[in-house]
């Protein structure tokens, strides 16, 4: 081999080396590829997550007795409860029932939809937080009448009136035995977790998402009467920013009188207290 092919070979064997090497520092092994690609992805959902606020089995003291031939319309001290828990989807029935212990039969007409009632309101809890409350979730039925304003074309506000439709509702929900209540969410508490579970949330609990929210609405602001509007639209607005970008469980919050508000917030404080401490005595 003559001198011209002896640096020419040294050439090529010189320039492969870098071209390699440079390769290799661009593109990693394969296994450290894959390696990375692992890091990229979200992490696993955790197979036991921490229960923050457990609801445990009802006690011997919580199971039903054979239901009495009661009339809807009496109150009794105990809720009566089916003797065992159906689906989630035939519940309709054994939750009206259970629910006639707190309220007469004319007060469930007055406040629910009792279609879908465990599905429904698990639905609307889990939206209370959002901008918008999609209208057919909701297993309470809305006052009668219309929102009234008052004030100016100008400078329009709440008005005083819209107070009364809300009392009726305010009194009945006040007039509840919360420990009978919490008796009956107990005992029925794998379908409300079953029916979250049926929204996605395949790995959390819904007493965890029921403090949450109840924590949300107590934050609702809780300005005097009457509060500013505005009218950009047809629609009215809040005339404070900070009052209009709240979201939709603080904005019916905020339809009510401060008086009334004060009420909800602190029946809200006492069913926390409640469902934070659901353990066995």
């Amino acid at each position: 081999m003559n001198r011209t092919n002896l640096i020419i070979l040294i050439l090529v064997l010189v320039l492969g080396a870098l071209g390699l090497s440079m390769y290799f520092q661009n593109y990693p092994a394969e296994e450290q590829v894959v390696q990375e690609v692992k890091q990229k992805l979200p992490p696993e959902p955790t197979k036991n997550p921490i229960v923050h606020y457990p609801v445990v089995e009802p006690t011997a003291e919580l199971k039903p007795s054979k239901q009495q031939e009661n009339t809807p319309t009496v109150k009794t001290t105990e809720p009566l409860l089916p003797e065992s828990l159906p689906l989630v989807q035939e519940s309709d029935q054994s939750i009206e029932t259970a629910l006639s212990s707190l309220f007469s039969k004319e007060s469930l007409n007055i406040l629910f939809y009792r279609d879908n009632f465990i599905q429904k309101f698990v639905a609307t809890i889990d939206n209370l937080p959002e901008k918008k409350l999609p209208r057919t979730l909701l297993p309470i039925k809305a006052p009668g009448g219309k929102f009234l304003v008052s004030g100016t074309q100008e400078e329009p506000q709440t008005s005083s009136r819209n107070y009364k439709r809300y009392e009726p509702i305010l009194l009945l929900l006040e007039s509840i035995d919360t420990d009978q209540a919490i008796k009956i969410y107990t005992f029925f508490y794998p379908l409300f977790q079953t029916a979250y579970e049926q929204l996605g949330y395949t790995n959390a609990y819904f007493n965890d998402r029921l403090v949450y929210v109840i924590d949300h609405l107590i934050e609702t602001p809780n300005p005097p009467d009457p509060i500013q509007l505005a009218q950009p639209a047809v629609l009215f607005t809040y005339a404070d920013p900070d009052l209009e970008k709240r979201s939709a469980g603080q904005k019916i919050l905020l339809r009510l009188g401060q008086e009334q508000r004060t009420r909800v917030l602190k029946l809200l404080n006492s069913y926390r207290q409640k469902l934070t401490n659901l353990l066995p005595q």
